[in-house]
């Protein structure tokens, strides 16, 4: 079977099942889309949803997971639409976007039948978008963003949101080390996002050793401070990983201009951070090694 016979095949599927699971459902398979409806009484709303996402999910499983995954599908659309008009009574959905940086994979391990909006982040992390409704952030999917109107040109950027909510932040010095924190405030992570402002160090000769163990914390040192320095800040990060309620990564990274590269840490105790090759102090080579190459 082609991918255009799969695809044909699953609109099949969604077009017979979709108006049993939910009364009034129409699918539209020229345009691709779903219209999908939520309330109670007089309140009704309704709303037209691309189909791209649960096709492209369903042509990764057997034929025969089809339905369940359709039906999950759709009653979470359901669920996203009596969110979306929730989220309207506390004022402007558009202003109150935030991002989160996060470990890569964690919106995929922890997603429910529809995607979460994603901004990548090179190979280590990524960024997810929320909405700040209360005291509360809740995760924006794809689906909710079209039905909030959020994708369009002209609505603020989710990331210049967060970060004009933590440029002011002041370093902490530890000794070894400097620590951007502020207790609660998962927005902190997004630091590494802001690298220009937040960590302008990174821009500079060697770079940072850096890690973002907590959404709310990131530690870091100069790239060349040495292997004493990286070995603490590598326990740092992984003490301070360890049994948050906000973890994000317990890894270091060497962070120089828009390169972000893994440093590994052996799992020794205490542990010890292996540097690359450049990050090593080089032994100083005398007059004669040098005129004799020796």
């Amino acid at each position: 079977m082609t991918p255009t016979d799969h695809h044909a095949a699953i609109l099949d599927v969604l077009s017979e099942l979709a108006p049993i699971w939910l009364p009034g459902t129409t699918v539209d398979r020229e345009q691709r889309t779903v219209e999908v409806g939520w309330g109670r009484g007089a309140s009704q709303m309704s709303a037209v949803v691309d189909v791209s996402e649960i096709v492209e999910r369903c042509q990764q499983l057997p034929r025969r997971l089809w339905p369940e995954q359709i039906e999950a599908w759709l009653l979470a659309v359901v669920a996203e639409g009596e969110l979306a008009t929730e989220e309207h009574r506390y004022g402007d959905v558009a202003e109150r976007q935030r991002t989160l940086l996060v470990q890569r994979g964690w919106s995929a391990r922890t997603a429910g039948p529809v995607a979460d909006v994603l901004l990548p982040f090179g190979d280590y992390f990524e960024v997810v978008v929320f909405i700040r409704t209360g005291a509360q952030l809740r995760r924006l999917t794809v689906v909710r963003r079209s039905m909030l109107g959020l994708g369009d040109p002209d609505v603020p950027s989710p990331v210049q949101l967060t970060l004009a909510e933590i440029t002011g932040l002041t370093a902490v010095d530890a000794g070894n080390f400097s620590f951007l924190r502020r207790a609660g405030d998962p927005l902190i992570s997004m630091a590494l996002v802001d690298r220009e402002t937040m960590l302008p160090a990174a821009s500079i000769g060697a770079g940072l050793l850096v890690g973002v163990p907590r959404l709310s914390t990131v530690g870091y040192c100069p790239a060349d401070a040495g292997q004493e320095r990286a070995d603490e800040l590598a326990r740092w990060i992984a003490q301070t990983y360890r049994d948050a309620p906000d973890q994000c990564s317990p890894d270091l990274f060497w962070l120089q201009g828009d390169q972000l590269v893994h440093v590994p840490v052996t799992l020794a105790s205490p542990p010890t951070a292996i540097l690359p090759g450049a990050l090593k102090p080089q032994p100083r080579r005398t007059w004669l090694r040098h005129l004799f190459g020796r």
